[in-house]
């Protein structure tokens, strides 16, 4: 992958984790990540207890990040989870992280390293 081919897939990546840092956003992706493949802002909203205009913003971000798609029915907008959106950036996640993954010791390590150190440390 080319740095400008990483910039640019780094770029949507922080994008979708932005979007989904926010409690009620991640909160609205699990619930349309559930059985229900359509929900309406009112169905979100009651289930999260917050006021339509604040289901309202937090939808337009996750579309914005390209999360959901949102289409009208009737008097109703339905919003639907792009299921295949979030798999594809985790996916590059985890190209991104991959060389640091690659070097960063294991946590198990890691706690055996500083077990022998502190055995090693003199007592006072």
């Amino acid at each position: 992958m080319s740095d400008q081919e990483r910039g640019a897939s780094a770029r949507e990546v922080v994008r979708v984790l932005a979007a989904l840092a926010d409690e009620n956003r991640f909160r609205i992706v699990e619930l349309l990540a559930g059985p229900d493949p359509e929900l309406s802002c009112g169905a979100i909203g009651a289930a999260l207890g917050l006021s339509p205009s604040l289901i309202s913003h937090h939808l337009s971000i996750l579309e914005g990040a390209g999360i959901i798609d949102r289409r009208k029915d009737g008097l109703w907008t339905l919003n639907r989870l792009r299921r295949e959106v979030l798999s594809q950036q985790l996916g590059m996640l985890e190209r991104l992280l991959e060389p640091v993954l690659r070097r960063a010791p294991s946590a198990a390590a890691a706690r055996a390293e500083e077990a022998a150190a502190a055995s090693r440390t003199p007592a006072l």
